[in-house]
């Protein structure tokens, strides 16, 4: 029996957790392989999510309390120790910066194999914001990327070109795994609304600049349109006055992260995706399984969920009046967005966590023999 361990926090989510959640609901379909989840307790929004785990018998051990800061990365070393030997973990998975250098750390002093899926490069992070790190922070972050990097066996870029990434900015052979996304939560939306839809942090790196300052083109032409943005973040207040001084605060409709992304995308015309940097997308994937058409700026991973004219468009990153162009393109070429729509699905397909859990399974049977 190949066990694999994954680690999380259960009191935050983010997409690179989300993505291994996913890859572990297409492991447990795999015969002799078992996908074991350490784990703090969830928090009531993420019960659901867990549920499903559990559902495909994926191997969840909690922790009795729920811990944050210095004290959770204690707890993951020692814990992970102690789980590695109790169900005797033959690969150690580990998708983050910092739990690369802590769970590493004890997957090497037991001798085991370890996997590190780059989701981002935390210099990138901090330098499109660099007010979210404090300079502790971003020295432990630092370190934590540099060894993180060295105790891997193997390293794997969320896309191909966060691989090519690796190599050509650090030296680092890796391979290119696409991240895997829900696509049998996301492929029995239905209903679609009328709405421009984006789901990104409010954060820089994100674009969502570009997206607002395109808005008055499609508000010209169409005055009640309504462009639903969600995630949260710290650039809101700025975002909010931008809205305000391109006189579109009334279309545009900013949320906090919400977890029932299916029910956001209902509401779901047109995706749009405006990443100044962007390690994948999973959002864009998510949104062609629902049956979306996309517009996504032509950076990172994205070029490589966007299928031009297919499933979607792609447009410079941060040339607004590209991307109004193609906003209104599609909102007003009826044909071309059911085409569009109607190819979004079968595209995503390539992203199911079956798909990519074939991918992973190459690289896992390849350490394993070397193991043995």
């Amino acid at each position: 029996m190949l066990r694999i361990l994954f680690t999380a926090s259960g009191a935050h989510i983010g997409g690179a957790t989300m993505a291994m959640m996913h890859l572990m609901l297409g492991l447990a379909s795999i015969k002799n392989v078992q996908p074991i989840l350490l784990s703090t307790p969830p928090k009531q929004s993420y019960l659901k999510l867990y549920r499903r785990l559990l559902e495909k018998n994926v191997k969840i051990v909690f922790s009795k309390y729920v811990f944050r800061g210095f004290l959770y990365w204690l707890w993951l070393f020692f814990s992970s120790l102690k789980t590695i030997k109790k169900y005797e973990i033959s690969i150690v998975h580990c998708h983050g910066t910092k739990e690369a250098l802590i769970v590493g750390s004890a997957a090497k002093l037991l001798r085991r194999k370890i996997v590190y899926t780059v989701e981002g490069d935390p210099n990138l992070e901090i330098f499109y914001s660099p007010q979210n790190y404090s300079i502790l922070d971003r020295i432990f972050l630092k370190f934590s990327w540099i060894f993180g990097l060295k105790l891997a066996d193997i390293v794997v870029g969320c896309s191909n070109w966060m691989a090519k990434y690796l190599e050509e900015r650090y030296g680092i052979k890796a391979s290119g795994i696409h991240n895997p996304i829900d696509y049998e939560r996301f492929s029995k939306i239905e209903r679609h609304g009328s709405s421009i839809v984006c789901i990104a942090r409010f954060e820089k790196v994100k674009g969502l600049e570009t997206l607002l300052k395109a808005i008055p083109k499609v508000v010209e032409k169409i005055p009640d349109i309504k462009i639903i943005i969600v995630g949260g973040g710290a650039e809101e207040k700025t975002l909010k006055e931008l809205a305000e001084k391109l006189s579109v605060s009334k279309n545009v409709d900013f949320q906090m992260f919400r977890p029932d992304i299916e029910n956001i995308l209902k509401d779901a015309l047109v995706f749009v995706l405006p990443s100044i940097y962007e390690p994948f997308g999973m959002a864009a994937a998510e949104a062609l399984a629902s049956g979306i058409p996309i517009i996504v700026s032509r950076t990172g991973g994205l070029k490589e969920i966007v299928e031009e004219n297919i499933n979607g468009f792609s447009f410079i990153a941060g040339d607004w009046r590209e991307l109004s162009e193609k906003l209104l393109l599609l909102m007003f070429d009826q044909k071309l967005r059911e085409d569009m729509a109607n190819s979004a699905r079968t595209s995503a397909k390539r992203f199911t966590p079956e798909n990519i859990a074939s991918r992973y399974l190459q690289a896992y049977l390849s350490l394993y023999r070397c193991e043995s």
